[in-house]
């Protein structure tokens, strides 16, 4: 009776087990993907910062009209 619930158990717990040279093969892909990704962003985050210098300057020139009493 115990047996075959225990085989059960094993084969169970070994299905979710990758063979080590698997797992090497998929740190290497999401190492990969997040390379793949950061170059995919990189020209849209700098497009996105452009327009940060304007802002600034907006800024700058609200603050200083306000100390000027206007």
């Amino acid at each position: 009776m115990r047996l075959p619930i225990i085989l059960a158990c094993l084969a169970l717990a070994s299905c979710g087990l990758a063979p080590p040279g698997d797992q090497d093969e998929k740190a290497k892909e999401a190492a990969d993907n997040t390379q793949l990704r950061d170059a995919i962003h990189a020209p849209l985050d700098k497009a996105a910062s452009a327009n940060d210098p304007n802002v600034k300057a907006d800024e700058d020139r609200e603050k200083a009209i306000k100390d000027a009493g206007g």
